[in-house]
């Protein structure tokens, strides 16, 4: 006996990411699964009484989104906070202003917290310090986070509550800016994860309830149906935590999250990460930062090659957070070196942004094997300061998106967010249009085809985390993760397709989120 659907979803253009059967006009769902894809007529004896028909009025489905690269408790935490970009603030006075009014409703056991400010956009061009936060609120505990999450500025309030007195140091990586008396100025590089650990005890639960909710909620909207969490210090207690919010539904993408890399061997971690797909939580790479802001690439060259060749052994896979092309080329080097000291079949390794794609880099990281997670929203949103700032020589080279395609790199799109809104459709639009938020071009050699993006967005984004089988494309078997969109981003003008619209969501077959 046929099996017939729960759902059946029908007169729609239907863009299934899979090469034998690229367009459809129906897809069949039954228990969270997809049934069956063709057309119309084809798929109408799957439904019965019991099935649920939904007319999609000839709009666009595809499958759902799967931000392969972001930070879901900073997102959550973001979205309670100030917004003092150069939009709302274009001076250290206005931030502070903000910060004020900010100050005056809140109670005083709360602390205040703002995002957004870039020290090359602000009038004084200089970070704000905690000086100038000690003007704004010098009762409340307040930080600032810089716009990329790699600065953070606290007051003194903030300070004296965390315990960072004149002596204090910080990690190896990050650097701590200091006034004319060697105390910290409150300014901290490259140390937003620590201090996050910092303030662990003071977080209200209340609050992360509710930024939760609201980031969950923005996912859902935006048409996210899977998340790969990609924090540096993610450890047993993140794992648990998203365990929890996925047992009580507040959150409803599928999460993969990586493991930061002094967590990586924590039998505690391993022991909690049942290592299910079913459950919609699933433990992935293991995240290896690579920074410069010290004057020195930390890990050092030697220390990474220990640190691949250790986890490459024990058969896992590694991710690299590598930026410029020092960090890329160091970390293209560990994996080769890894490949070659213990070959394995497949371990998929990772880059996490290679902003900078020079011919010689990406023949480095094509002979390393490994793919990239990059950010062509990134293009969008910060092209204006890269245009101001960035050499040139170099404007061509930035997130080379078909670069990467002609050396024959696999790669997989990613928000960032905080750092950028998750929002795939703008995100699509950047890799396609090349152009920044003031509409100027900005690298139009790298341009990639709307199909091609969304690619990044669904089976490959998917690929980058060994869930292609499960996720990222409408094939029978797969989860029924879908999207329906207002228009075909395929045949929509390059600079139009950020406002196409995300008019219902679904995952495992339920809808989860209309508009």
């Amino acid at each position: 006996m046929t099996p017939k659907a729960d759902l059946l979803l029908f007169n729609a253009r239907v863009l299934t990411q899979e090469p034998s059967q690229p367009l459809a006009n129906a897809v069949a769902i039954r228990n969270g699964r997809i049934l069956a894809v063709g057309c119309d007529k084809d798929l109408a004896p799957l439904s019965d009484a019991g099935t649920q028909r939904l007319d999609c009025h000839r709009m666009t489905l595809i499958p759902g989104f799967h931000d392969a690269h972001c930070h879901f408790f900073a997102l959550a935490s973001r979205l309670l906070q100030l917004d003092c970009s150069s939009d709302y603030a274009p001076s250290i006075s206005d931030v502070t202003r903000l910060i004020a009014s900010k100050a005056r409703r809140t109670p005083t056991d709360r602390w205040v917290r703002a995002y957004g400010y870039d020290e090359y956009l602000l009038k004084e061009a200089r970070h704000p310090t905690a000086a100038d936060l000690d003007w704004a609120s010098p009762n409340h505990p307040v930080r600032l986070d810089h716009r990329t999450g790699h600065a953070t500025v606290l007051n003194t309030a903030a300070m004296k509550l965390l315990g960072i007195g004149p002596t204090f140091k910080g990690p190896a990586h990050g650097v701590v800016l200091r006034d004319e008396s060697d105390s910290p100025s409150g300014v901290f590089l490259e140390m937003t994860q620590e201090i996050g650990r910092m303030m662990r005890p003071f977080r209200k639960q209340d609050e992360f309830e509710v930024g939760v909710k609201q980031a969950n909620t923005l996912l859902l909207s935006k048409g996210v149906t899977a998340i790969q969490d990609a924090g540096p210090t993610n450890g047993v207690e993140q794992w648990r935590t998203f365990s929890r919010l996925r047992q009580e539904e507040t959150l409803i993408p599928r999460v993969t999250m990586m493991a930061g890399q002094p967590h990586a061997d924590d039998d505690d971690l391993f022991n909690a990460a049942v290592i299910d797909a079913e459950s919609g939580l699933k433990l992935g790479a293991i995240k290896v930062m690579l920074t410069a802001t010290s004057g020195a690439l930390h890990p050092t060259p030697e220390e990474l090659t220990e640190i691949s060749n250790h986890h490459h052994r024990k058969g896992r896979q590694l991710a690299f957070h590598a930026i410029e092309a020092e960090s890329i080329i160091a970390a293209a080097r560990a994996i080769t070196a890894a490949n070659r000291a213990h070959p394995r079949q497949d371990p998929r390794h990772r880059i996490e942004h290679c902003a900078e794609g020079p011919t010689e880099i990406l023949r480095m990281v094509k002979d390393s094997g490994a793919m990239v997670v990059t950010q062509p929203g990134f293009v969008y949103h910060h092209g204006p300061k890269y245009l101001a700032q960035v050499d040139p020589g170099l404007i061509p080279q930035l997130y080379p998106l078909a670069s990467l395609d002609d050396a024959g790199i696999p790669w997989a799109a990613g928000s960032d967010a905080p750092v950028a809104l998750p929002d795939p459709l703008l995100h699509v639009q950047a890799a396609v249009a090349r152009r920044a938020s003031d509409g100027r071009s900005i690298g139009p050699n790298q341009t990639v085809s709307a199909n091609r993006a969304l690619n990044a967005w669904t089976i490959h984004a998917a690929h980058s985390c060994f869930q292609e089988e499960l996720l990222g494309s409408i094939r029978p078997g797969k989860y029924a993760d879908l999207v329906l969109l207002s228009d075909d981003p395929t045949q929509t003008p390059a600079e139009n397709i950020g406002n196409v619209e995300v008019r219902m969501t679904i995952v495992g077959g339920q809808v989860v989120w209309e508009a």
